[in-house]
């Protein structure tokens, strides 16, 4: 569920009509593979799972978990104009406080046509060190708190078959490969 739900929320921000047209993609450690090659793509979007918290069963039997789970929206951007460009924009280029609420409009109270609960807001933080601001660069990180089913079992699937019978190999050493004898035990069931 978490693949899908990720991939969902690529498929939401790619189809907004922004008035800007990001990279979107799944974060994949883009900010440690080099300032270079992750400025190229700017502005950008990626989608990653956080993590999720403890789960709480929601019926008897306990095959159905609502877990609760944080993703995050990184945005980035860049624009050498000034030290405030790359947050605020200006005329001709995005900057990242624009997205930050580009993303908000989109995922605040969406469920994406999924079983999850709708999207909430969580923190905002900045993912830029001082020595990256210093190339004109601005990121920040959106966490985005939901509750997704884990179901054990699907709904109507039929019980697994009962372990009717255990087959045993014995290997005497020098164990050559071959079973030296073999026995096939008849299990019970549920007779006493």
């Amino acid at each position: 569920m978490i693949a899908v739900i990720e991939e969902a929320i690529k498929h939401r921000l790619a189809a907004a009509a922004l008035p800007y047209k990001p990279t979107i993609a799944t974060y994949g450690g883009e900010f440690d593979a080099g300032l270079e090659q992750v400025v190229r793509r700017f502005p950008a979007l990626w989608v990653a799972f956080d993590h999720d918290g403890p789960g709480k069963a929601i019926n008897t039997a306990k095959d159905v978990w609502h877990i609760p789970a944080t993703f995050v929206v990184m945005v980035g951007a860049r624009n050498l104009r000034s030290e405030a460009a790359p947050r605020q924009g200006d005329g001709r280029n995005v900057g990242t406080y624009r997205m930050i609420a580009d993303v908000r409009r989109l995922l605040t109270g969406q469920d994406l046509g999924l079983e999850i609960d709708p999207f909430t807001p969580g923190r905002a933080r900045t993912v830029v060190s001082a020595s990256l601001r210093s190339q004109a660069v601005s990121a920040f990180a959106l966490e985005w708190h939901t509750v997704y089913p884990l179901r054990l079992r699907e709904p109507d699937a039929p019980e697994p078959p009962l372990l009717e019978r255990v087959g045993l190999n014995y290997h005497l050493l020098p164990d050559d490969g071959v079973p030296d004898a073999a026995d096939l035990v008849a299990l019970q069931g549920d007779k006493p």
